[in-house]
């Protein structure tokens, strides 16, 4: 899309063309909108969102880890990037991570603001919008602005004033025609005070463009976002829909189009978000900073970036644990200049629950294809002594014979590793055993041991003097996880020893199983 020029005032229209600066790097006002909407079996629902406006005049750009209490001069620093030593010192607000409490920075670019006046919120008014339920002229701005003394390291020093203002407006849940009532498509113009008389208005026009919003119908016509396929659309009872976890996940949706999606200015990621209570489809709170695909962390917020944002399709392999629940989340971001010193940079997020399901049915076609086999649940296709039901759960091969469920031995097991070296603090001897939840059909675990060598089996449980054994479940990341864990009771009769536990006088000829059982 062209840029689009909503710039028209003589005070603006001056600073531009006499070239005192570079008007669009000095003074920018953004107009965004942020909304997050949730689907589930019957419809999409608006989960909450705002509406923001902010205006800079001047810029500051810093080396964050150089601020400091104190001044320090030229390459009296031991950190090599902060060598240049202070050269700014804040005396008003709050920058980059700069306070009254460490003022001092090492200032890499500053420009003092030119059009605009600080300190002056109450005389910001929103003049003129769309036709809509929003309040004009209305305010309600916080001020934001700060100054800054540079350069400390001559003896020319001055001042640099830097204005900013801020102002949002929240919408929670079910707050979706409120919002869509007061914050529509057109030129909003805003007056703000100006610099050197903050009694003179400074007005700035911008515009609001089209976004997609979600599904829903209004006036007999339905439109907007939603997901149509996820595999077969199989929904649970606690209201997810299901992944598969044996086979490729094809996910699908429709409501991105050009009316309302830009190629020039808007981008589509994707990605899973573990949600902070796993059991609530409908909990708005997701863990944030985090996902569980793309399963990295680069310091940003982990996303895969689509081709373009009018993409309809993206398959999630199958890698993720069965029974993890979460959201797919697709994230549409813009990142428009729509007029000489306006831009815009809402986003708007679509999520679906779903949880991951192992199902025999699934499982049993990828492991034994259409060829004519026993794949009968309780059948020993491979003859190698472990029924399908047990290779299923146990993630072994029931094609082949060589490939059995893993073995079940006690061992050092180091837990934790600081700076990449290991060390014992919480290790232990013993070993874990996954536990599958959300498989199909439903299945149980008995941990079992043998004190013959296999001709006899019991129930192992804690016997409160050799070994514990009990069912922990944890989240990590979003992902809801449980495990049968072993844990030898035995201290380390050496404190300053290799190992913090020792393996139980007469278990070592004991050997341990996981009876795999259909659920009642």
């Amino acid at each position: 899309m062209n840029r689009i020029k909503t710039l028209s005032l003589p005070l603006f229209t001056a600073l531009a063309l006499s070239g005192t600066a570079q008007l669009d790097a000095q003074v920018a006002l953004e107009l965004s909108s942020q909304k997050t909407y949730r689907q589930n079996k019957k419809a999409v629902n608006f989960k909450g969102g705002s509406f923001n406006i902010r205006l800079n005049d001047g810029s500051v750009e810093t080396i964050g880890i150089c601020n400091d209490p104190n001044y320090y001069p030229p390459g009296s620093l031991l950190v090599s990037i902060c060598s240049p030593g202070t050269s700014g010192f804040l005396s008003a607000g709050n920058i980059n991570g700069a306070t009254a409490q460490r003022p001092y920075l090492v200032v890499t670019e500053l420009n003092a603001a030119i059009a605009v006046a600080p300190g002056a919120a109450e005389k910001i008014q929103l003049l003129a919008a769309p036709t809509s339920t929003l309040p004009r002229p209305s305010g309600g701005f916080t001020d934001d602005s700060a100054a800054v003394y540079y350069n400390l390291h001559t003896t020319e020093i001055r001042e640099y004033g830097l204005t900013g203002y801020f102002l949002n407006r929240n919408y929670s849940k079910g707050q979706r025609s409120k919002f869509e009532s007061e914050i529509v498509v057109g030129s909003y113009r805003y007056s703000f005070p100006r610099l050197g008389n903050p009694n003179m208005p400074a007005p700035i026009t911008a515009v609001i463009f089209p976004m997609p919003e979600g599904f829903a119908t209004l006036n007999n016509r339905t439109s907007g976002f939603q997901f149509t396929r996820v595999n077969q659309n199989k929904w649970n009872e606690q209201g997810f829909v299901e992944l598969n976890y044996h086979e490729p996940n094809v996910l699908q949706w429709e409501g991105l189009n050009p009316s309302t999606v830009f190629a020039g200015v808007d981008r589509l990621f994707i990605s899973l978000r573990g949600l902070r209570n796993p059991k609530n489809p409908d909990d708005s709170a997701t863990v944030g900073g985090e996902a569980i695909f793309p399963a990295f962390n680069t310091g940003s917020d982990p996303r895969v970036l689509l081709p373009n944002p009018y993409a309809g399709r993206f398959t999630l392999p199958p890698i993720f644990p069965v029974g993890t629940s979460a959201v797919v989340e697709l994230e549409l971001d813009r990142g428009f200049q729509t007029g000489g010193v306006t831009y815009d940079f809402s986003t708007r997020k679509f999520q679906i629950p779903v949880v991951v399901v192992s199902r025999y049915s699934d499982f049993s076609k990828t492991a034994f294809g259409s060829k004519k086999k026993k794949t009968g649940i309780l059948a020993d296709n491979d003859r190698d002594g472990f029924n399908n039901l047990t290779e299923w759960t146990l993630d072994s091969d029931p094609a082949d014979g060589g490939n059995t469920p893993r073995s079940l031995e006690p061992a050092n097991f180091q837990a934790v590793t600081i700076f990449g070296f290991p060390t014992f603090i919480g290790s232990y001897f013993g070993f874990n055993v996954p536990v599958k939840k959300n498989t199909d059909p439903k299945v149980e675990y008995t941990l079992q041991r043998s004190l013959d060598q296999g001709k006899t089996w019991s129930t192992f449980i804690s016997d409160f003097q050799d070994w514990s054994v009990e069912r922990v479940t944890t989240v990590i990341r979003g992902i809801t996880s449980t495990e049968i864990q072993v844990r030898s009771l035995v201290p380390n009769p050496d404190p300053d020893g290799t190992i913090p536990t020792i393996q139980p006088l007469g278990t070592f000829t004991d050997i341990y199983r996981v009876k795999v059982t259909l659920a009642e």
